[in-house]
């Protein structure tokens, strides 16, 4: 797998949601609600015979809503959270057709408070993917 064509892969899936930015790679600040995608915790190779198969065991995608005293980022960051919906961020991702992939799984989230450069705090969902494709 490429790690660069997965990332722009989910920046697709995720732009189907309405109003969710998704910013290039290193942008200096960003507009909330934004959705950023992270680097891998680590790649593991070769999960099946040669060069098989790889996997992306927990790739993040960090959702930055708004405030975390605000109530309008607790409605917001329940939306992009739900399991179904326009919102939610499982379904966009699961829902999208990958040419740069075999599977992508949203295998969990969890909530925080986060920052983006000098911008924040934000409340976030931090949502974990499991991701495998071709060993390239």
């Amino acid at each position: 797998m490429n790690l660069e064509a997965v990332a722009v892969d989910l920046s697709t899936a995720l732009k189907t949601i309405t109003g969710l930015r998704v910013p290039p790679w290193g942008v200096e600040k960003i507009t909330p609600p934004a959705a950023i995608i992270a680097l891998p915790e680590r790649i593991t190779y070769d999960g099946t015979y040669g060069r098989g198969s790889d996997q992306y065991p927990d790739l993040t995608v960090v959702v930055l809503v708004g405030k975390p005293a605000e109530r309008s980022a607790r409605k917001a960051v329940a939306a992009y959270a739900d399991g179904s919906g326009p919102k939610s961020v499982k379904e966009a991702i699961e829902a999208h057709t990958y040419s740069s992939c075999d599977s992508v799984r949203v295998a969990w989230a969890e909530f925080d408070e986060a920052r983006y450069n000098a911008g924040g705090p934000y409340l976030a969902a931090i949502f974990h993917l499991d991701i495998t494709g071709k060993g390239a």
